[in-house]
């Protein structure tokens, strides 16, 4: 449970925490082990793109961009390019007609 003033856990139990990781992560082998596994997991993107959601969910924050990327992803090439050459045609001096 979330104590109101933001820390998870209290004192002694980040105390007790440290210890058991200090302990388990003194076998070199181990951190060997578990490095080369979390290279593994992290060159899915899958993986990456939860993560990246769920700072995102933790911080509170919806990205509004989200419906934006959807759209781009899901349009076919040739909609995606007229629609940056309707975007960009007031910067380039043409018309959009």
């Amino acid at each position: 449970m979330t104590k109101p003033s933001g820390w998870k856990h209290s004192p002694e139990a980040k105390a007790k925490i440290a210890e058991r990781n200090r302990a388990r992560w003194a076998d070199p082998a181990e951190r060997a082990r578990v490095s080369e596994e979390t290279k593994i997991r992290m060159a899915d993107p899958a993986v990456r793109q939860r993560i990246r959601d769920g700072m995102a969910r933790a911080a509170g924050v919806a990205d509004a961009l989200q419906p934006l990327r959807d759209a781009w992803r899901s349009a076919a090439p040739d909609v995606r390019k007229r629609f940056l050459e309707e975007l960009f045609a007031p910067a380039c001096g043409e018309s959009s007609a």
